[in-house]
């Protein structure tokens, strides 16, 4: 059973506000690098890959995904 779990989730480019409004709940941060870490605890997989393929359909670069337990937050 999927457990709830953190995410940071490195796209290639800074969104702009019509951008980021597709992923309302998920916090922002922009790296000077051009790039956006969306960020959150998401409650399973299936969530996960609902961002994902958010990801995709905008055109976004994925560009790393990096999961952590919340348990060891």
């Amino acid at each position: 059973m999927d457990e709830p779990a953190w995410y940071e989730i490195r796209v290639k480019s800074h969104l702009d506000d019509s951008l980021s409004s597709a992923f309302a709940g998920m916090e922002m941060r922009y790296e000077t690098l051009g790039e956006t870490i969306l960020y959150r605890t998401l409650p399973d997989q299936a969530a996960l890959h609902g961002v994902l393929m958010r990801i995709r359909d905008l055109g976004l670069e994925l560009l790393s995904v990096k999961q952590r337990s919340t348990t060891n937050n």
